[in-house]
């Protein structure tokens, strides 16, 4: 086989068609999904394998994520709960100073956000008496975390006692 050398300014050309290619073709890098779906993956690890669970995502949902990377996902559950965590404090916080209790409490609780009022006069008047951080909040811990079931939240307990413990020091 023969190499074909490349001078510098070679190696400037190709990582510039690198570049170009990069931005025109489609974007596949999907790095933040497997910290996204970590909760439902680590659930779904304890019955199936990631071979399993990657099919399962390509196949029925159109999602490609490798095994390889729901394994490394899988292998430290520590980083994946600390990234996921990272998504959901700045909310959780938010209702920590609004009175409702240590955050490491009423997140394990069985629901506390229910779903939206459709009613338009209770939605007016739920805005003047609730802070929009707190809405916000609302929102997104009812979106990230309390559509995880309540038996994989209550695994990841010990993962962010973990944390906050780490925060405290």
């Amino acid at each position: 086989m023969e190499t074909k050398e490349i001078n510098e300014t070679g190696l400037a050309g190709v990582g510039q068609k690198l570049l170009a290619h990069s931005k025109a073709a489609e974007f596949t890098a999907k790095r933040g999904l497997v910290v996204e779906l970590f909760p439902f993956i680590f659930g779904a690890s304890e019955r199936m394998s990631s071979r399993a669970i990657s099919h399962f995502l390509e196949t029925e949902q159109g999602i490609k994520l490798s095994s390889v990377t729901i394994n490394k996902a899988l292998k430290d559950p520590a980083k994946n709960w600390n990234l996921f965590f990272d998504m959901i404090e700045p909310a959780a916080r938010e209702f920590e100073k609004d009175g409702e209790g240590p955050m490491n409490v009423f997140l394990f609780k069985k629901q506390i956000f229910y779903t939206p009022i459709k009613n338009r006069l209770v939605n007016a008047a739920l805005k003047t008496l609730v802070k929009p951080q707190l809405v916000q909040a609302a929102n997104i811990l009812r979106s990230k975390w309390f559509n995880i079931d309540l038996e994989i939240r209550i695994k990841a307990r010990p993962y962010l006692a973990a944390r906050v413990i780490g925060k405290v020091k």
